[in-house]
């Protein structure tokens, strides 16, 4: 038992210093005197503030349930060290830096200044709208630099919290935020996620600007509610994945309170070589999937195989992330943007793209990168939501993933071959379900390899998440579409023990018998 106990210890001790593997982050990519630290639950909270003040680091906040939280370290102090001092102690599983994260836009080129909805019926959205305009029940949560709440093609479709008053500066919903009537920001720490960049407003356009009003343009759903959270200033480089941990914390908060959020686009990234593997921020788009929301992001806007060289958080395996790559209005791949083939799931319009902008209350521009490629697909996903209001979020990937338009210029450029077609989609929904044989299974004292076959539909991932240290998952914690599930069953020589281990959604129940098995 103590030497499987090691062996475990080991293992998680690998997650503490992951970000080292690849080489040294940046100094440049992560808060200098910050760091994220993950605790075990069975620890004490007087052992925990012992861990913290042996290190000489002050507790700032817990992040959510996610299990971490953000320290800040003593002057001098540095980064790399903290995290060498914390592994020490067996009651942290793992510790990083507080990472920065940057917009996935590109400045406008004048090869792309075909000024237009061109992306609109590429992606077939005329033959969708002909299915459904969206629906004002269906909440996207935009993760970005905030909306200019007041805009004449935005403002129809804002999100209003129906327990908030507005401004009166009491929290009425009892949720812990007050006066988030429209959102929130995490950047700034208010209730007003208004947008000083302009990166969202033009993303929040290309979701959901109010359709046939006789103003300006129009959004892949006519008829939704956005819900602006706002993670960065005029910056645009200046989020952490601390505010990102809130920011997802909040919106699973609301999604469990009874709020019908089913999406949420993240039109930014930045964390690769320059910061390494954000197991935290990682955590915390899980725990959103799990609560049923969708997560679509951006491949980045490198120009780069991200099979090689990932760009997180879109390159992260997650059921719940659609990663986005970005097309031209000749169904070519952007010259900047990031691809795959296991990494980036399929192709949207994001090449000189025309929406709303944060100038003034009626201003419209055009904007390029993977940013205005995420939005289309996070649009098409609220439409899916609104005709199909029982697909959960995996059933909303592979319903995306499987109705693409399979195009030349994309095969072997993204795992689905190709481009987004939002029509095909609301025809053709897909229910995932997962069969993975006996939910009860008696495993040998002994222990060794478990072997859980899983049949389920093409491109419907599913999670694989052991109920207690001693079951292990020997290879991915992810998989898309059928597949077997390696797992590793410690020795149990003294008691009987059982727990859990979920997988596609369905529970499995592990009995390890004193006397052995069968």
């Amino acid at each position: 038992m103590k030497a499987g106990f090691f062996f475990l210890q080991l293992f998680l001790c690998v997650s503490v210093v992951a970000f080292q593997a690849a080489g040294q982050p940046r100094s440049d990519r992560f808060v200098k005197d910050e760091l994220l630290v993950k605790f075990d639950t069975g620890y004490a909270a007087e052992a925990v503030a012992s861990v913290h003040e042996r290190v000489n680091a002050t507790f700032l906040e817990r992040l959510g349930e996610t299990g971490w939280q953000r320290v800040r370290l003593a002057g001098g102090s540095s980064v790399a060290k903290a995290i060498e001092q914390y592994k020490k102690f067996p009651a942290v599983l793992a510790a990083q830096p507080n990472f920065y994260y940057e917009l996935t836009a590109v400045p406008d080129d004048p090869q792309y200044s075909n000024a237009g909805l061109w992306g609109l019926p590429k992606i077939s959205a005329p033959a969708a709208w002909d299915i459904t305009t969206g629906s004002n029940t269906v909440i996207v949560a935009v993760i970005d630099t905030g909306m200019r709440l007041g805009h004449e093609d935005l403002a129809a479709n804002l999100w209003a919290n129906p327990g908030e008053i507005a401004n009166n500066g009491i929290d009425d919903d009892g949720n812990g935020y007050t006066d988030d009537a429209n959102g929130w920001d995490f950047r700034f720490e208010d209730s007003d996620p208004t947008d000083q960049h302009g990166h969202g407003t033009h993303v929040a356009g290309t979701i959901g600007a109010v359709g046939n009003n006789a103003t300006g343009v129009v959004g892949v759903n006519w008829n939704v509610r956005i819900m602006p959270i706002k993670i960065y200033s005029q910056a645009a480089n200046d989020t952490t994945s601390a505010m990102l941990i809130n920011a997802y914390n909040y919106v699973r908060m609301m999604k469990l309170a009874g709020h019908n959020i089913r999406v949420t686009n993240n039109s930014y990234g930045g964390c690769a070589e320059a910061c390494g593997y954000d197991q935290a921020t990682k955590d915390a788009i899980d725990a959103l999937g799990d609560a049923g929301v969708l997560n679509v992001f951006s491949a980045g806007n490198n120009g780069r195989n991200t099979d090689s060289l990932p760009f997180y958080p879109g390159s992260y395996d997650s059921p719940s992330i659609l990663n986005i790559a970005a097309s031209t209005s000749i169904d070519s791949r952007a010259s900047f943007s990031n691809f795959g083939v296991v990494s980036v799931d399929l192709a949207a319009p994001g090449a000189g793209i025309y929406s709303t902008t944060n100038g003034s209350n009626s201003s419209y521009g055009i904007s390029s990168g993977t940013s205005m490629a995420a939005p289309h697909v996070a649009g098409v996903a609220a439409l899916l939501a609104a005709q199909h209001p029982s697909l959960d979020a995996r059933s909303l990937k592979a319903t995306i993933m499987n109705n693409v338009d399979v195009l030349p210029d994309w095969a072997g450029v993204v795992k689905t071959s190709g481009r987004l077609n939002a029509a095909a989609a609301l025809q053709n929904p897909v229910s995932c379900t997962a069969d993975v044989g006996p939910l009860e299974r008696h495993i040998p004292t002994k222990g060794g390899l478990l072997q859980i076959t899983v049949n389920t539909q093409p491109n419907c991932d599913f999670a694989v998440k052991p109920g207690s240290r001693w079951i292990r998952v020997l290879d991915r914690n992810q998989t898309s579409g059928s597949a077997v599930v390696d797992i590793f069953i410690g020795v149990n020589p003294s008691i009987s023990r059982s727990s859990t281990l979920e997988v596609g959604g369905q529970t499995i129940v592990l009995t390890q018998n004193r006397s052995g098995g069968k």
